[in-house]
């Protein structure tokens, strides 16, 4: 009896609470511009314009029409689906270097920056990503970027 009683409070749990999600999405490289608003629909005030072709968004809840996403710096705001695309770039959150595989570095790598070449499982190197920034190649510390 009281399992069914649990399974029940679990199922009506998850049935009523909105979808949460941990997921990595971008806005679309065709949009100049996206409205992040207050709520869940473009009766929502405008809360921020983002100008920034497939800037990386985290999903902290997914709707039918919009999802409540997280930008790198820290600001919430719910965006409609059709300005967003399933793929997952980078940003640099501060400046670093592009290391060699040596560890030497190649480059100077701005903040801010997006990355849309790059892997992030490397086994002999796990805090580090390998990364393709205008045909270079090279090593960027995990640490240092943002939307994996």
């Amino acid at each position: 009896m009281n399992i069914m009683l649990y399974i029940f409070i679990i199922f009506f749990s998850i049935l009523l609470s909105p979808i949460i999600s941990n997921d990595f999405i971008s806005i679309k490289e065709v949009t100049d511009k996206a409205n992040l608003r207050k709520g869940p629909g473009n009766w929502y005030p405008i809360k921020w314009q983002i100008n920034t072709p497939g800037l990386p968004l985290k999903i902290l809840e997914k709707g039918d029409l919009f999802d409540k996403v997280e930008l790198h710096d820290g600001t919430i705001g719910w965006l409609s689906k059709i300005l967003t695309s399933n793929k997952k770039n980078l940003i640099v959150i501060k400046d670093t270097n592009l290391m060699n595989d040596n560890g030497k570095t190649k480059a100077k790598i701005l903040k801010d920056n997006i990355i849309k070449i790059y892997n992030c499982d490397l086994e002999k190197k796990p805090q580090l990503c390998r990364v393709e920034i205008q045909t270079v190649k090279g090593y960027i510390e995990k640490s240092y970027l943002w939307g994996f």
